[in-house]
């Protein structure tokens, strides 16, 4: 080897540390706090994916490092906030520069025509399904799907009664689950799908999606190459490299259930398509409800992001509202006299033959501050809850470069002593939400004009739920001593399992 090609070896090898040395000293150079990096290759992405909790390590490095920091994704400078003045920044006032969440590969596998409300990076793409979408959740709309919600819970109540014997400890998360599935089956395709008599879990829906949300497919290994060589050349050899992987992919792959999904959706919306319109009248369903907003507006929505759009729906209804429900129900068990003012709520404002939706969402009030409370304590889609920059800015005195990403620590915001006392954070008090807070304290749907679509819609099957639960039955804990949850974090943050002992109340 010549001499030349020793030098030119090193040359490259220097200008290679150079580079990578330089990229990682960017908070630095800002001042701003960051954590120890141990691995070039993955920046701080090691650390999180190796942590019990994604969630929960955010949360410690912020205790740690204050409530601006910054790690990173491969080399790739992310900053972590949990300053209320900077995420008002982010999501309110400078949301136009701030309008596009993180790329994942699920995302590039699909397309971008089959991007939705929740994924849309293009500003355009995003405002135009949001504009199209929004009458579609709207209170009104709400109305109409109630009865179907309340179909459903009906059957939860039938299936509770197995339970209930002697007081048997049981995992009601479980039934949560199949209860959920059974709404977002009937409310957005308006298909019966028989899922909570599924003793045997032989439904094949429920299973594509519970594959969906067992494993984090963020941390595959396509999809963590992906994530460290966001904005380089080789981001899109990752999405060309899955394709090309026919001959030898998982079939049990979050993605592949994905994939599972979205192609056999596809059949309820063409033969939706092909029904006479005196039949489309009188369904009522999501999946309608969207085609009746496609068509009034000058705006259409091409077939793949209407897919798209009743897929999201699909996931995040089940995967979300089961467990809250799980949350929910664990708190009301530990805390027999907050079971008992909302039990007394109901008894004065609710009863069953009166199901309408102003009392479920608005006469239910100290129903609302536990339910909110228990999503300020347990928030669970917080990974989503990011936003890339979209051209170089200052927000709240710091400088931000385009393609920086923004990752809010949801956990740290709803943990904040200033932002939630005079209580203690980590006390259960639903009465907390009767004072005025900043309007950003409270994350558990995301901020701003990307909040979460179905937020309505959760809410009401949440309360409607609670409401016939409590009703029936006094919830009480599986045990009397260390009565707790073990969650796990893949997709969201849920419980393993939520055991309890339920009593028919006299």
């Amino acid at each position: 080897m010549s001499i030349i090609s020793i030098l030119l070896i090193f040359f490259i090898l220097f200008l290679s540390i150079y580079i990578i040395y330089n990229r990682f000293c960017y908070f630095s150079k800002r001042s701003i706090p960051c954590p120890p990096v141990r691995s070039i290759l993955f920046g701080h992405l090691s650390d999180l994916w190796s942590a019990k909790s994604y969630s929960e390590q955010l949360h410690q490095w912020t205790q740690q490092y204050g409530s601006v920091y910054g790690i990173f994704e491969g080399t790739r400078p992310v900053y972590v906030i949990s300053d209320i003045n900077f995420i008002e920044e982010i999501f309110i006032k400078q949301f136009a520069r701030f309008h596009s969440r993180r790329v994942t590969l699920t995302n590039r596998v699909l397309g971008e025509k089959n991007f939705n409300v929740l994924t849309a990076h293009i500003s355009q793409l995003w405002k135009k399904q949001r504009k199209i979408l929004n009458p579609t959740f709207s209170g009104a709309k709400m109305r109409r799907l109630l009865p179907t919600i309340n179909t459903c819970v009906n059957i939860f109540m039938e299936r509770l009664t197995t339970q209930t014997t002697d007081g048997t400890i049981f995992n009601i998360y479980k039934i949560y689950k199949r209860l959920t599935m059974d709404v977002i089956c009937r409310c957005a395709f308006g298909i019966d799908t028989n899922v909570q008599y599924d003793v045997y879990n032989e439904n094949i829906y429920m299973k594509k999606v519970e594959e969906l949300f067992a494993k984090d497919s963020e941390r595959a290994f396509l999809a963590k190459i992906h994530r460290i060589t966001a904005h380089t050349l080789l981001t899109n050899i990752c999405p060309i490299i899955f394709r090309l992987k026919r001959y030898f992919r998982t079939k049990n792959s979050p993605i592949q259930a994905n994939l599972w999904l979205m192609e056999h959706m596809h059949e309820f919306i063409q033969q939706r398509s092909t029904e006479e319109d005196h039949q489309k009248k009188s369904i009522d369903d999501l999946l309608q409800l969207m085609i009746d907003a496609v068509h009034s507006n000058k705006d259409q929505l091409l077939p793949t992001e209407l897919l798209s759009n009743v897929f999201i729906v699909l996931a995040a209804g089940y995967e979300t509202t089961s467990t809250a429900l799980g949350y929910c129900t664990y708190r009301l068990a530990l805390h027999q006299d907050i079971q008992e003012k909302v039990y007394e709520e109901l008894r004065e404002h609710w009863s069953a033959n009166d199901n309408s939706y102003d009392t479920i969402m608005s006469k239910l009030t100290y129903m609302d501050l536990f339910v909110k409370e228990v999503l300020r304590m347990h928030p669970i889609a917080i990974q989503v809850v990011n936003r890339q920059c979209n051209e170089d800015t200052n927000v709240a005195g710091y400088d931000i470069q385009k393609d920086s990403l923004i990752q809010v620590d949801v956990l740290s915001v709803h943990y904040d002593q200033d932002l939630w006392g005079p209580e203690p954070v980590d006390e259960f008090c639903p009465e907390r939400h009767s004072d005025k807070r900043h309007p950003l304290a409270f994350m558990p749907f995301g901020a701003g004009p990307r909040i979460c679509i179905g937020m309505r819609f959760a809410l009401m099957e949440i309360k409607l739920c609670l409401a016939q639960l409590i009703s029936a039955y006094h919830i009480l804990p599986s045990s009397s001593e260390g009565y707790k949850l073990n969650t796990e974090e893949q997709i969201v943050i849920a419980p393993e399992k939520v055991f309890v002992k339920l009593e028919k109340r006299i």
